[in-house]
């Protein structure tokens, strides 16, 4: 059975092997080991695991600043997509922002990302876009769409 549970820095290499999993390279959206460790030692972020008894099959990371909640990153393992697997993490996300008394979540997405539609059933609204925000492999610069949830 998923349970979600907080993770930290020693958890790197498990959310690593879900970022080469998950993420396309052609769109230059994973961080690099560095990049998360960088951000996992700021007293304002936190990491969750989506945990299938030991093993990590998802993972978001989030930081805030006053009462806003930023979702940074959010991924799954390939083959435990389709499982509601990022749904429990964005609810969780969502309980704990609500409970540290944060009002809002907001998130930045690439246009043409299938993730979009995902952040909209759970109920964030696009408010903005950042253009030609991305880098692609392919040489293309997709816009960035921000997002939000009102909590």
């Amino acid at each position: 059975m998923i349970h979600v549970a907080q993770g930290d820095a020693s958890d790197i290499s498990a959310v690593m092997s879900i970022m080469k999993d998950a993420f396309d390279p052609r769109f230059g959206e994973a961080w690099t080991a560095a990049q998360c460790l960088s951000t996992l030692v700021l007293p304002d972020c936190q990491l969750l695991l989506a945990k299938d008894a030991d093993e990590v099959c998802g993972f978001a990371m989030t930081r805030w600043v006053l009462d806003h909640e930023e979702l940074l990153m959010i991924g799954v393992a390939r083959h435990a997509q389709r499982q509601s697997i990022g749904n429990r993490l964005i609810m969780e996300m969502i309980s704990r922002a609500r409970n540290a008394g944060r009002t809002k979540i907001f998130l930045e997405v690439r246009d043409g990302n299938n993730a979009h539609d995902f952040y909209i059933r759970c109920g964030f609204n696009p408010i903005g876009r950042r253009k030609n925000y991305y880098k692609n492999a392919d040489g293309l610069s997709p816009d960035a769409i921000t997002m939000n949830l009102i909590l």
